[in-house]
């Protein structure tokens, strides 16, 4: 009775086995070391075609299915693959399917007590292989058109970087053509100014010069509009007369406002800094162009520059300009995008047209400053345009060099050498000098300057750098080749690129002037030679 107990208890066991290896995935087959065939699972009867009755006794290698035929035996020794060791295994891929097939055949040896069997078991791999050559396919097209999309980046960066450069270079070259004359305009203005002339005369001469550097601010905000969109506009600050400037913007603006039959008021407290250190042409920049809009679009009534110094801080002062008129107006729609590039004032009372520039201009340069700026308006009600800007106090070494007297600056006997082809420009710079109580001689080329170096009694050079034949910084580099470090060359260029300055200090110049030239900005840079003269003899005596 326990025999027939143990017996069923063996069956069950054999049953529940015979199911679980049933109902595996892989394909199952024992055989003897001969590959005869004693057992298999369903899953090995599906994958070779036979039932379990059908494979027993049979040759594993007769009845594996036909396309994988020419893996089953080696093809040196013509061997069963599984001779080759107790244990092993093998990929077989069918060959010239649409869909990849790839079996996985893995066997070992099974040690029975008076008879070794094998034990075979057949992987389907064919559902991760075809997903895995999906994946392939798709990053391959995903590198394929990553790669296409590169080169047409490519393409569009380097059509926009020649566009780019032909921008720059236009904007260059249009800079330099116009600032040519009006170096002499402003320049000979600048030096009849600085004489004793009154009356009449005197009114017209400054009225030539404050509508050149009025010319002159319109080309500045062109090129601006360049830098801001490619975010090269750069900071130049210099000691300036912020009183000056503010009493110069209104007296240009007189003219227009009494045209329009507008008052025009300056207001600023007796106690506000005079000297200040900033970047005065963006100032005078922001200032321009807020008050040419109020003119604009003010057609009664009066335009107010307010000016209120703030609080001293350790690092300065801040100023607010409030610029007011009682004009047309803004609607509250256009508020929040006034300064936003190009857009334009809309109101049926305008006459005048707009780009649409000025006031983004205006932003980004308030940015650039570290100030900010705001509008209050309402339509038909005018406008108030707030800026806010901080600037440095100067000291009073710095505004003595300003507006100091031109004989302490320099000694008259300074040996000067003006190198420039445009005969207007050198007779503009010569006259500038004498001003200051100094001469010059003159050349119209780079190699004349050479040449003239070499002969000696040179201690410093107005180079101009765009001359035919050899230019001013090829002129320069050559210099300093022949070991002429002693000598100092101030770059004079209509260019006015930050790109150009450093490519003049590159070249060994050791100072920049943009042209047009002020007699201010020549004394200042006169200055700084000064200086650098001083600095140089001090290091040379010890």
């Amino acid at each position: 009775m326990p025999d027939q107990t143990l017996v069923g208890q063996l069956r069950s066991t054999l049953g529940r086995l015979e199911a679980a290896l049933g109902a595996v995935d892989e394909a199952l087959a024992f055989t003897d070391l001969n590959g005869i065939v004693e057992w298999t699972n369903a899953s090995f009867d599906r994958f070779v075609g036979l039932s379990r009755l059908q494979s027993l006794g049979q040759c594993l290698s007769q009845i594996l299915p036909r396309p994988y035929l020419h893996e089953l035996s080696d093809s040196r020794s013509g061997l069963p693959f599984w001779s080759s060791g107790s244990e092993g295994s093998s990929t077989w891929e069918l060959l010239g399917a649409p869909l990849r097939q790839v079996i996985e055949v893995s066997w070992a040896t099974v040690d029975l007590p008076g008879k070794p069997s094998l034990v075979f078991t057949f992987r389907d791999k064919s559902a991760i292989v075809q997903a895995q050559d999906k994946l392939i396919d798709a990053r391959d097209q995903l590198e394929a058109q990553v790669v296409e999309r590169t080169l047409a980046l490519q393409l569009a960066r380097d059509e926009a970087l020649a566009a780019s450069q032909s921008k720059t270079r236009f904007l260059a070259n249009m800079s330099h053509e116009i600032r040519t004359p009006l170096n002499a305009v402003i320049g000979l203005t600048d030096v009849l100014l600085s004489s004793s002339m009154e009356g009449q005369q005197r009114e017209m001469l400054e009225t030539i010069h404050q509508n050149g550097e009025y010319l002159l601010s319109l080309i500045n905000d062109i090129l601006d509009i360049s830098r801001i969109e490619t975010g090269r506009l750069a900071l130049n600050p210099r000691t300036f007369d912020l009183h000056g400037l503010l009493n110069d913007i209104i007296h240009l603006f007189q003219y227009q406002a009494s045209v329009r039959q507008l008052g025009l008021h300056l207001s600023m407290p007796p106690d506000t800094p005079r000297w200040l250190v900033g970047d005065d042409l963006k100032l005078r920049q922001i200032l321009f162009n807020l008050l040419g809009n109020a003119c604009k679009y003010t057609n009664e009534g009066e335009i107010r520059l307010d000016v209120d110094a703030l609080a001293a801080t350790a690092n300065g002062r801040s100023f607010m300009f409030h610029v007011s008129d009682t004009g047309i107006g803004i609607s509250r729609e256009a508020l929040p995008h006034i300064f936003e590039e190009f857009i334009g004032h809309s109101n049926p009372a305008q006459t005048q047209q707009s780009a649409g520039l000025g006031l983004a201009i205006c932003s980004r340069l308030c940015q650039l400053m570290g100030g900010k700026i705001s509008v209050d308006s309402s339509l038909g009600s005018g406008s108030c345009f707030t800026v806010s800007l901080p600037f440095t106090l100067a000291s009073q070494e710095q505004a003595e060099i300003v507006r100091g007297n031109p004989e302490e600056s320099l000694e008259p006997e300074i040996r000067i050498l003006v190198a420039d082809d445009n005969r207007v420009n050198r007779r503009v710079l010569e006259l500038m000098l004498a001003r200051l109580h100094l001469s010059a001689d003159a050349v119209g080329d780079g190699n004349a300057a050479i040449q003239f170096v070499r002969n000696g009694n040179v201690d410093l050079i107005f180079m101009d750098v765009a001359m035919p034949g050899l230019d001013g910084m090829a002129a320069s580099r050559q210099l300093r080749s022949e070991g002429y470090s002693d000598l100092y060359i101030i770059a004079l260029t209509a260019y006015s690129f930050d790109s150009h300055r450093q490519e003049c200090a590159a070249a060994g110049m050791n100072d920049f002037l943009s042209k047009p030239l002020r007699l201010a900005d020549l004394r200042v840079a006169l200055s700084r030679y000064r200086d650098w003269r001083r600095a140089t003899e001090s290091v040379a005596s010890e």
